[in-house]
């Protein structure tokens, strides 16, 4: 009996998903992938919680303030009536004056000033002393840093902030420049910044610079993300299109963009982790793999041939085999008839 003839190519094996081996394989792939997807899916696309702030009514509860003309800076008259007890309209003891850290003015200067108005001729001496120190400073390339402060904070409790260093981070929606009175330090306008704060919520901070950086744009509507390095001066009243708020009102020298995080606490911080966890992903993923491969049951080998499998057989034509049966059975009837 001939051999079938071999194949000039042996066929693909398909996978038996059935089998130990091809279910740990599987598993040490998809695992990855869904661990990947997930991480994905909470980095890039769950948004982001934002905490939930109180709101504060900025509206003004007692008579009407002159209002100010263009935004410019307006002096009120003076008024007579005013606290005498060391207290603000709204009922805060002042915080010390003259106590650390330094005001940036006069402590009886500041004492004069009043929250809850426009500007007024008693705020002049207090007003024109901080901006002498902040060109001082701007002419010495200095830049001190405040503490930083929330809305509420300044809000709350201006006697404790006036005159005091400050920051304050937020997006300015707001710039344009407005008139100054005349003075003797040679100003002749300032540029009248409405800082939304990014602690929230949603009022107003209003910033006077003596410059804005070149390149800076301005306008009723702009967004400039800025950090803001100034002081303090009062609780102001301003014209809104419904009533007369309030805002507190700093000075500073000019808006600061923030800084990019490169180091430390950051965006680069999250991307190095993200980095090394699909490393660590995929070096697992390879090593479980090639254990799986390592571990799998020996491969059954098939025969070279079927000869190799019948070499003992002796293999006999069918039509020889029935051709001695016929002789045998003749030759048998012929001796029983000889008898």
């Amino acid at each position: 009996m001939e051999p079938p003839p071999a194949e000039s190519s042996p066929r693909r094996r398909l996978p038996n998903w059935n089998s130990a081996t091809e279910r740990r394989r599987l598993f040490w792939i998809l695992v990855p992938i869904v661990l990947l997807a997930g991480w994905a899916e909470r980095t890039w696309l769950s948004p982001t919680a934002i905490a939930p702030t109180e709101p504060i009514d900025t509206i003004l509860g007692r008579g009407p303030v002159t209002r100010t003309i263009d935004d410019g800076i307006t002096i009120e008259a003076p008024d007579d009536i005013g606290p005498s007890d060391g207290k603000t309209a709204t009922g805060e003891r002042s915080a010390g004056v003259g106590a650390a850290p330094e005001t940036m003015a006069d402590p009886a200067d500041l004492a004069l000033v009043r929250d809850d108005t426009v500007f007024r001729s008693a705020d002049q001496r207090a007003w024109f002393a901080i901006w002498q120190r902040l060109q001082t400073e701007a002419a010495a390339d200095s830049r001190p840093r405040g503490r930083k402060v929330t809305f509420a904070q300044l809000f709350s409790q201006p006697r404790s902030f006036r005159g005091r260093r400050v920051r304050i981070v937020g997006t300015i929606r707001r710039l344009q420049e407005v008139a100054a009175p005349s003075n003797a330090l040679g100003i002749g306008a300032y540029w009248q910044a409405w800082l939304e704060p990014a602690d929230g919520p949603a009022s107003p901070i209003v910033v006077y610079f003596l410059s804005r950086p070149p390149g800076t744009p301005s306008g009723m509507r702009v967004e400039i993300p800025s950090v803001v390095d100034g002081v303090f001066f009062k609780r102001w009243a301003y014209q809104a299109s419904d009533a007369i708020r309030l805002a507190p009102l700093l000075m500073a020298t000019e808006p600061q963009s923030p800084p990019r995080i490169t180091s430390g606490r950051g965006s680069s911080t999250i991307v190095g982790w993200a980095l090394f966890s699909i490393a660590g992903l995929i070096a697992t993923t390879w090593l479980a793999l090639r254990i799986a491969a390592t571990t799998s049951p020996p491969k059954r080998r098939s025969p070279a041939s079927i000869d190799a499998d019948f070499s003992d057989v002796q293999v006999v034509d069918p039509r020889v085999a029935l051709g001695e049966l016929t002789e045998a059975r003749v030759q048998s009837d012929d001796a029983e008839t000889r008898r």
